[in-house]
């Protein structure tokens, strides 16, 4: 088996830390019963008696947001709630985006408050609300924006608040209880999982749409279409998760070439020459990187990592000046651990 890389390594450590510490500064599930009450199991028939289930989430009265995945070319769907069932009687469908929205005629359940995707930032602390593993109550997740990817007219959302099967098209929220996003995709593979949700401006612009009668599909989601025509942002996960730091700068230099004023991609250009233990063009691609967004922590943990390499003190401390401004829990937690 390929030995991990250092860096990656060292990625996943934090990870792991990140994860132990930060979950006591959430809202407990006993906090979140307001939030629960507008939360929905989907349940979706197909032929030959095989079911599936989602998650969804009020967004307006009368009207349920999830992922049309969830649900694309069944034969039916309701949604139920404290063991009633709701059957809706059209569908809001952006079949490419992978965005759907249910309206009912009958369906008690406030709406939840959404604010636009636009405004959230790196790092900010958020939760994730969904019905995984068919769990009959919707269940918290903990984490924070990891990434924010333009995408069309908006941008995808990636979060460390993971989610699972029977999650699509649950729901995403700031810690002020607002919806920012749709629980829809996440990374393939075992290591270090990468969640991404779609943001609430598609939500605003499909209510503006006609809605359909039928559960029949338009196009596959753009999460689905082979690697090639994928974003770069999922472009280089696989490879990364490989540890093919080759391919991965491959794709990362076509994705600044694409978009040379968007962080992650400089982030994962001096991610795969750290690898490759191009240290020199590692620094200016992660400097570049940290410049464009000075709240990319990961930029600075690469950073760090070369300074600590490198044996740099006055780099180290820059770099966690630099952290600390970001997340002082992170790097005092972190400092306690492993450095």
């Amino acid at each position: 088996m390929k030995k991990t890389p250092l860096q990656y390594k060292f990625l996943l450590s934090l990870l792991v830390i990140f994860f132990n510490y930060q979950v006591h500064s959430y809202p407990a599930q006993s906090e979140l019963f307001g939030l629960s009450q507008s939360m929905v199991h989907v349940w979706v028939t197909y032929g030959n008696g095989v079911t599936g289930t989602g998650s969804g989430v009020v967004i307006k009265e009368n009207h349920v947001a999830t992922d049309c995945h969830v649900f694309a070319d069944a034969e039916g769907v309701n949604v139920v709630k404290t063991f009633k069932k709701y059957v809706p009687i059209a569908v809001y469908a952006d079949w490419e985006n992978d965005l759907c929205i249910l309206k009912f005629d009958d369906l008690p359940l406030p709406p939840v408050n959404m604010v636009m995707s636009k405004h959230v930032q790196y790092e900010s602390k958020v939760f994730a609300l969904t019905f995984p593993n068919d769990s009959p109550i919707p269940l918290p997740s903990y984490g924070k924006v990891k990434g924010i990817h333009p995408f069309k007219d908006s941008n995808i959302i990636r979060t460390s608040a993971a989610f699972t099967v029977g999650s699509s098209g649950g729901a995403l929220f700031d810690l002020d209880f607002n919806l920012i996003g749709i629980t829809t995709f996440k990374s393939p593979g075992k290591r270090l999982g990468y969640f991404y949700c779609l943001p609430t401006e598609w939500i605003t612009a499909l209510l503006k749409t006609t809605p359909q009668l039928d559960l029949v599909s338009k196009f596959p989601p753009f999460w689905s279409l082979p690697d090639n025509e994928k974003p770069f942002f999922m472009q280089v996960i696989m490879p990364m998760q490989q540890d093919d730091w080759g391919k991965v700068k491959r794709i990362a230099d076509e994705w600044v070439r694409a978009d040379n004023e968007h962080s992650d991609a400089w982030y994962f250009l001096g991610l795969a020459e750290l690898n490759l233990k191009n240290y020199s063009k590692a620094l200016i691609n992660l400097k570049k990187a940290f410049n464009l967004n000075d709240r990319h922590l990961d930029s600075l943990v690469g950073l760090y990592s070369i300074a600590k390499i490198q044996g740099n003190q006055q780099s180290i401390d820059w770099a966690i000046t630099k952290m600390k401004v970001i997340d002082p829990d992170f790097v005092d937690y972190e400092l306690q651990n492993s450095l």
